[in-house]
């Protein structure tokens, strides 16, 4: 603990008077002149996709004329940056002289602020000034509510100590974090690989079928939202994006046997092989998944059911083994939205050899896939204890405990 006189020393001042607080602004998006240019203008997308506690690039920059043509404000260096609106409490500190707009708030640390402790104080106290936010259509923080804000302050030398401190245990973690997530990017570029692999390799070596005569194909739809008695129940209700892992039997939305019963949703009760055919994430990959358990599907996914001499585990790798080669099938309607038409899957090879070499096959890749799951629930629970340490942490920083 610390002692009385370092606890006397420990004042709290309004955020107004330690530091410049700036708002931000938009240029006109329908003047070209405006954007395109040499100033980074921050976002809270821009604050919210941050890897680092640092930031020094945006993802769509202004001109010098559209930055005079707007009351947005240049923020120095060594500043902090919040995310004031949708969603209040991203952070960050700048590099760089950037911009913003008006979903952010920055603060210019003035003499006896150290920028670095800023940041983590903010971090710190984020759900008090979560607190603060009103609006009628999203939460939203004000300049005014900022600057009257307190903070506690404590000496220039205890600021750096703190920080020092609360970096050091923050990068173990962080170190942790990037250690698994690159042995998980490992594991999914060997699984990929493998059944890239099998796939090219039964099609010159084995006789194939179109996907589309398979099996039996089944698509999706959604029960009205509107009739509470078709939503939360035991029926796992798979979107898109649910599709992270290669076997999936459970949602963040479940169905009810009622919504199944009267053809709101289908059941899918074999087990099945899952894919997208709609949506954005087919601009980057086609997701494919197996089915552990019946289960309901929306209108952005079809399910086959492959025949009795197609083991469902091996068609599912398959699949994924010639992904790259539907994803090239992927056409973009004119508002943007992806989509995998029928007549794109439906001719797509499918190598169907003998029961036994399907067996074998789907044995070494499950293995592969079994890894891969291993390693993203431990980075799933380095990403939890992550979350969880960083408030703690400062609570005891802030506290003087250490």
């Amino acid at each position: 603990m610390k002692d009385e006189k370092a606890q006397h020393d420990w004042c709290r001042r309004r955020l107004g008077d330690v530091a410049t607080v700036l708002s931000g602004a938009t240029p006109k998006t329908s003047v070209p002149d405006y954007w395109n240019g040499d100033l980074v203008w921050l976002t809270p997308k821009d604050l919210g996709t941050l890897e680092t506690i640092e930031v020094s690039a945006s993802e769509r920059r202004i001109t010098q004329q559209g930055f005079d043509s707007c009351s947005a404000q240049r923020i120095p260096p060594n500043s902090v940056v919040m995310s004031s609106r949708a969603p209040i409490g991203h952070l960050a500190i700048n590099t760089v002289p950037v911009c913003t707009n008006q979903g952010c708030k920055s603060f210019v640390p003035k003499s006896g602020l150290e920028t670095h402790f800023l940041y983590w104080i903010l971090r710190g106290l984020m759900p008090d000034i979560q607190h603060l936010g009103d609006g009628a259509t999203f939460d939203e923080v004000s300049k005014r509510d900022l600057e009257g804000f307190e903070i506690p302050v404590p000496p220039l030398a205890e600021q750096r100590r703190l920080t020092m401190r609360i970096e050091a245990l923050t990068s173990r973690l962080e170190q942790a974090r990037q250690t698994r997530q690159a042995a998980l990017a490992e594991a999914d570029n060997l699984l990929s690989i493998a059944q890239r692999s099998e796939y090219e390799r039964l099609l010159v070596d084995e006789d194939t079928t179109p996907l589309g005569a398979i099996g039996e194909v089944i698509s999706g739809g959604t029960p009205a939202k509107s009739v509470e008695a078709y939503w939360g129940g035991d029926v796992p209700w798979i979107a898109p994006k649910e599709m992270k892992r290669f076997r999936i039997g459970e949602s963040s939305m479940n169905v009810t046997q009622r919504a199944v019963d009267e053809g709101a949703a289908k059941l899918v009760r074999k087990p099945a092989v899952l894919m997208v055919v709609r949506g954005m994430i087919l601009a980057k990959r086609v997701p494919i998944a197996v089915s552990t358990r019946p289960l309901t599907i929306n209108q952005d996914m079809k399910a086959f059911i492959p025949s009795k001499d197609i083991e469902v585990s091996f068609l599912g790798h398959m699949l994924c083994g010639a992904a790259e080669e539907l994803q090239t099938r992927v056409e973009v309607a004119g508002h943007g939205t992806c989509k995998l038409e029928t007549p794109a899957w439906s001719p797509l090879p499918i190598p169907v050899p003998k029961a036994a070499s399907q067996r074998r096959l789907v044995a070494r890749l499950d293995a592969l896939a079994a890894r891969q799951t291993e390693l993203r629930l431990l980075q799933t629970e380095t990403e939890a204890k992550l979350a969880a340490f960083t408030p703690a942490l400062l609570a005891k920083a802030f506290r003087g405990d250490f």
